[in-house]
């Protein structure tokens, strides 16, 4: 499914930290965010919103919300257990025998668990359909303490609630680990992505962690590449995570141009140079940095820690291999049997001087 050839930036979220992560024990299992309708934007301008370089945006003062518990959720007075995150959209099963999906969770309140051992009461605003009929956005409030509902996600300069997308499992949120930045796939947990950040973006760029693309080598040779990698992969891509270590190597307003080799997003008629192949544990070879200015510049600080923490990513270092050309991994002849954690999924380009802002973000 393509949205386009629309230029995206790449800002997700202020400051260089990946950001806090609301996760959400599933024992029901639902979560929900919001936006005003006048936020509520299609697939391609959703791509030119700013993202920032963190995973995700809920921050409360400093605290992260970690494991809510919805097990025992009430919703007008009835108890509610055994939800499913079926795409974005939540499902459950009354003791009655009801199944109720959907809107039927607005209004729902629940308890959530946070870093420092408190707890957060947490509500589901509403429902809102996306330019995908499979995306949902939902408006999400917690009490805070002047006992008042305040946006989880926080608010747009129009003043409007910002929504969440609900996904399913959580992130490391550390940097610089071997797992730092990578999904944790956990059944009984989900996370609230604040739309405008770098989990919410890839699913609206259409890289959902629940569909899966199916590609063949033959007729009778095919196999499909989960969702989950590809929404791995971009969220490296998008944070310019090249090392895969967590640590993003971007800032806000930094355009970028992606295209993959599945229907997804389609390459743009700009005059930008290649910056790197991504797979879900960061780049699989750069040509250059998106920051940093020249890339023969010693004082390059992103060149100088990729030299430093993975320098056999960098592109000049694999001459044998067709960086951005007919011979990568992302083209079925080359990679249909790379392991999808190694596979090739997206290309981008950025600005030929790595170091340049836009005014279309």
């Amino acid at each position: 499914m393509s949205f386009g050839n629309p230029r995206f930036c790449t800002n997700m979220g202020k400051g260089a930290r990946i950001g806090s992560i609301l996760c959400i024990a599933l024992g029901l299992g639902a979560c929900t965010g919001d936006e005003s309708a006048e936020n509520v934007q299609t697939s391609a301008q959703a791509l030119n919103a700013s993202n920032g370089m963190q995973l995700n945006g809920v921050q409360l003062n400093g605290v992260q919300l970690n494991g809510v518990q919805l097990n025992g959720v009430q919703l007008n007075g009835v108890q509610l257990n055994g939800v499913q995150l079926n795409g974005t959209k939540f499902t459950t099963t009354t003791a009655t025998g009801q199944i109720l999906t959907g809107p039927a969770f607005v209004g729902a309140i629940f308890t959530g668990a946070l870093s420092n051992g408190a707890t957060i009461t947490v509500r589901i605003d509403d429902m809102v359909p996306s330019a995908q009929p499979d995306v949902f956005v939902y408006g999400v409030s917690y009490l805070s303490t002047a006992n008042t509902w305040t946006s989880l996600c926080g608010r747009s300069p129009s003043g409007a609630p910002i929504r969440a997308i609900p996904l399913s499992g959580t992130w490391d949120t550390s940097s610089g680990g071997e797992t730092s930045g990578m999904h944790i796939d956990d059944p009984n947990t989900i996370t609230l992505a604040c739309r405008g950040y770098a989990l919410a973006k890839c699913v609206e760029m259409g890289y959902r962690p629940w569909v899966g693309v199916k590609e063949c080598l033959s007729p009778d040779n095919c196999q499909t590449i989960p969702g989950a990698q590809f929404h791995q992969a971009c969220t490296r891509m998008i944070r310019a995570d090249y090392c895969g270590d967590g640590v993003p190597h971007t800032k806000d307003g930094m355009p970028i141009d992606v295209w993959d080799a599945f229907g997804i997003q389609t390459s743009s008629p700009v005059d930008w140079a290649l910056e790197a192949e991504w797979t879900p544990t960061g780049a699989r070879c750069i040509e250059h940095t998106r920051l940093g200015g020249d890339d023969d510049d010693e004082d390059n600080p992103t060149l100088k820690y990729i030299t430093a923490t993975c320098a056999n990513r960098l592109a000049e270092r694999q001459p044998q291999y067709d960086c951005g050309g007919k011979g990568s991994t992302m083209y079925t002849n080359n990679g249909f049997s790379v392991p999808f954690i190694a596979r090739t999924l997206m290309v981008n380009e950025s600005d030929n001087d790595g170091d340049s802002d836009s005014d279309n973000d």
